[in-house]
């Protein structure tokens, strides 16, 4: 790697969203360059071994003695039930906690981590020791991405605004601690029989005298780097763009006013409309689940009750996916399978509750762009659906309906966000269909060329 390398990359960033359910990662080598060119979804999945190439779920399991990441933390958490156990299924409520250094500070509950050895804090940066290296393998291994990249400056997705330009000194050391753990236990990590607590323990307290360089340059704002994504993949830019981010513990609703007077163009939010909910697909899926439970009746013990919930909680997200694809789905526990059609759900009292709550919610967003688009006398606002959630049957119906609660003349363009260049998803089959849940990640390594003002 020498200095001309290094100075052709200099703008190139990566960026990580750490998703409820499924962690990405993706990588801007110029955001100057063709899209097709410059930006690439990286795919950990596929070096994480989990069930899509691009997306790594993002969990984390201790067991007899040793930590499990991704993938193999999901089997393992799944085989736990009967021993009353629980996986670490997610960062985003840290990352969006009102004090996040209090946060970090907690414990794992003992149902987590039964040996009480671990932070959050830990947990988190052990999960980035494990990011950065699934990242690394997956630059040495692509064919179109130059190895150099690999120490690009790194950016992280986070559901709250952080003003200010700089990188939040907490998740910089974090990132800087994760590195020198990456480095230390290199493919350890990737195992699928995991890392002993032992070493997990001595590579944290090393990495805390001696962090590495983690590479950190900021955090980037959800929904922005989803309107980035949006704009920069449109053959129609619109002046006011709406973002409704459905992920899996939150929904981030924002607009951004687009302005290409600019250069580079700038977005600016429309902060009245700016919401974040907890109506997302975990609010979905203890709905089904709850649906579930009281179809299949009531089990003998309360330990068979709670053994049951936590079954019926961690296959949540597998059945609501089959039940949005096929129509229906099924659920074995013991000698007992309990199938919950579509009509089902769809007629249940509590799911038709959460979606009044959820389309009043969007209402109230879009109420506020609307007032600033017809101020602006604006033709058109566009409605971006993003997240795992967006690809849900009902959704895109549910927005519309929305949008009929503000009568306006102002049209409505609502779409999932989804690549418009042929050439660009011709290049990775699978990019179509997983667009709107690395739409976070592709913008927010593009977002440098579309700065708030």
């Amino acid at each position: 790697m020498d200095d001309g390398d290094l100075h052709r990359y200099e703008r190139a960033r990566i960026c990580i969203d750490f998703g409820t359910a499924l962690s990405k990662a993706s990588i801007c080598l110029d955001p100057t360059l063709p899209l097709e060119v410059g930006v690439k979804p990286l795919p950990i999945g596929a070096i994480a071994r989990a069930e899509h190439p691009l997306l790594t779920p993002s969990v984390l399991y201790v067991d007899n003695g040793r930590m499990y990441f991704g993938p193999a933390a999901l089997e393992l958490a799944r085989r736990g039930v009967e021993a009353s156990r629980d996986p670490l299924l997610s960062f985003k409520t840290v990352l969006g906690a009102s004090n996040v250094n209090d946060a970090l500070a907690m414990k794992l509950r003992p149902s987590m981590d039964p040996t009480g050895t671990f932070k959050n804090r830990d947990a988190l940066v052990l999960y980035l020791a494990y990011l950065d290296r699934l990242i690394r393998e997956a630059i040495d291994l692509a064919p179109n991405i130059p190895n150099v990249v690999a120490n690009a400056r790194r950016r992280y997705t986070s559901p709250v605004w952080k003003p200010g330009s700089g990188a939040d000194k907490t998740f910089e050391l974090m990132f800087n601690e994760a590195a020198a753990i990456s480095q230390r236990l290199g493919e350890l990590l990737l195992s699928p029989e995991g890392v002993s607590i032992a070493q997990c323990r001595d590579a944290l307290d090393r990495a805390a005298v001696s962090p590495g360089n983690g590479l950190l340059e900021t955090g980037i704002f959800e929904p922005h780097a989803a309107a980035a994504t949006a704009l920069a993949f449109t053959n129609a830019p619109t002046r006011f763009v709406m973002v409704f981010d459905m992920g899996a513990g939150t929904v981030d609703i924002a607009a951004f006013e687009f302005d290409e007077r600019t250069e580079p163009p700038a977005l600016t939010e429309i902060k009245e409309a700016r919401q974040c909910s907890a109506l997302a697909g975990d609010e979905i899926d203890r709905i089904l689940v709850e649906l579930y439970i009281r179809k299949r009746g009531g089990e003998k013990s309360r330990d068979d009750e709670v053994r049951l919930l936590r079954t019926a909680l961690l296959s949540a997200r597998e059945l609501k996916r089959e039940l949005f694809t096929t129509g229906k789905c099924a659920l074995k526990t013991g000698w007992m399978a309990t199938t919950i059609r579509a009509n089902e759900l769809m007629e249940d009292a509590n799911f038709r509750t959460y979606l009044t709550a959820l389309r009043q919610t969007i209402a109230a967003s879009l109420s506020r762009v609307i007032d600033r688009a017809e101020a602006a006398q604006a033709d058109v606002i566009d409605i971006v659906l993003a997240g795992g959630g967006s690809q849900l049957p009902f959704m895109l119906e549910l927005v519309k309906s929305a949008g009929t609660l503000r009568p306006t003349r102002v049209g409505l363009r609502i779409g999932p966000l989804s690549p418009v260049n042929p050439l660009y998803t011709g290049i990775d089959p699978a990019l179509k269909d997983a667009f709107p849940q690395i739409a976070m990640s592709v913008g927010g390594a593009l977002v440098e060329m579309m700065p708030a003002r």
